[in-house]
Order: C-alpha cells, then structure tokens, then sequence
C-alpha cells in the first residue's frame, strides 16, 4: 500500500530552555509501571499505544524499557541527519512502517512505506527532507533543531521470535516527531529493515545515554 504524493510536515514543539532536561525521563514508579505493561498486559506493542494509555509523553515510555530494550541519546541537528543517513543505508526499497504523532500523543498515524530517503538540503538547512519511492510516496520534513532525543527500541512480542523494533525522533516535551519501525511484533517484516535496524541502533548506543539507565 502507497501513498502517492503525499506530505508530512513535522514540526517540534519550542526550544527547550538550557538547563532542561532534553526530554522527560522514566521515574521509579513509572518504570515499574512501563515495564509491568510490556511484560503482563501488552507485549510488542508500538510506543505510542502505551503513551496514550497512561497519559505520559512518549519518551517516558522508552526510557522505562530495560537497558537491553531501549537505548536514548540527546541530538543535535547534525546527529539527527547522521542518524537518518543510517537509515537512508536501509535501502530505498527496503519496507518499513512510519509512525507519527498529531495534537501530541492524542492522534497517533502509522502507515506502510518504503524508506524515506534523504534528499539534497534545500534553502532551509533546518529541514531535513526525506521521500519515500523516488519521490512518489511519503514526503517527509523534519525539523531537526527541534529533536532533542534518538530511541533505538527493542522489545520482544508475545510469541517467541516476534519482535518490535523501532528508530524514534523525539520533541523537547518527549512527544513523537516521527518514527521508523523496522518491524512490529504479530506482522511480517522485511528482512532488509530487521538488518538495517541493528545497524542503526549500534551507532545509537556508541553514545552517551540521555536518561541514566535504572535497572
């Protein structure tokens, strides 16, 4: 399934100020609550589903995963861009799911595509343009001063072998810019974007963490 012409504009919330915290992170009792969800109520499932649930911004649910499971760093505009080459590398061809968010975590879209791939940067340098099947599906812009966290998440379904797993962009606030799924535990993936995927996550984790891990 296509999406022909079409257009996302994601834009971040304001700057945070210079002794914020780049995104929220997981307390102790929402830890225990992010991780009794993946590991009694709802394995494998996308981020944003937990995130609307409770009622916590996005980010707070990837910093509450286990060490194993999930791996944030702060960005910068140049890392957002590094990072999206890494995923460029997955292959123009290589089918994945992007999931967004609209009016916070209350309107959250995932859809099928192939990789959004990085064009030649326009006038605006901030903007980070990706489309996806040479031009004739997804058309994405990114706001790259406005991400302020990179997730690589792991998590396992409720099958054996079955896995979600997943490259999110975060705003200030914690909300979801946008992310890349390589595969959604319970759908089949494509073997191309599970390799991609590992790939990407290991330049993730070669960083310093945003959130101290909690065990």
């Amino acid at each position: 399934m296509k999406y022909p012409l079409a257009s996302v504009l994601l834009l971040g919330a304001s700057l945070a100020s210079a002794d914020q915290a780049p995104v929220p992170c997981a307390s102790s009792a929402q830890v225990a609550t992010v991780r009794d969800y993946y590991k009694n109520q709802r394995p494998g499932r996308p981020l944003p589903v937990p995130a609307r649930a409770f009622g916590l911004p996005e980010s707070v649910i990837a910093s509450g995963l286990s060490v194993q499971e999930s791996f944030g760093v702060a960005a910068t505009p140049q890392l957002v861009r590094e990072i999206w080459t890494s995923i460029d590398a997955w292959g123009p061809k290589t089918s994945v799911k992007l999931v967004l968010a609209a009016a916070g975590q209350h309107h959250t879209y995932a859809f099928p595509s192939l990789v959004p791939i990085t064009q030649p940067a326009g006038a605006n340098a901030d903007l980070l343009d990706v489309y996806a099947d040479g031009g004739n599906g997804v058309h994405a812009h990114l706001s790259t001063p406005h991400v302020k966290a990179i997730y690589a998440t792991d998590v396992p379904g409720k099958e054996a072998g079955q896995r979600t797993q997943a490259i999110s962009f975060y705003n200030h606030d914690g909300s979801l810019a946008l992310a890349v799924y390589a595969q959604i535990a319970g759908e089949k993936p494509d073997p191309a974007a599970i390799e991609g995927f590992k790939k990407t996550a290991s330049k993730i984790q070669a960083l310093p963490r945003v959130c101290a891990p909690q065990s």
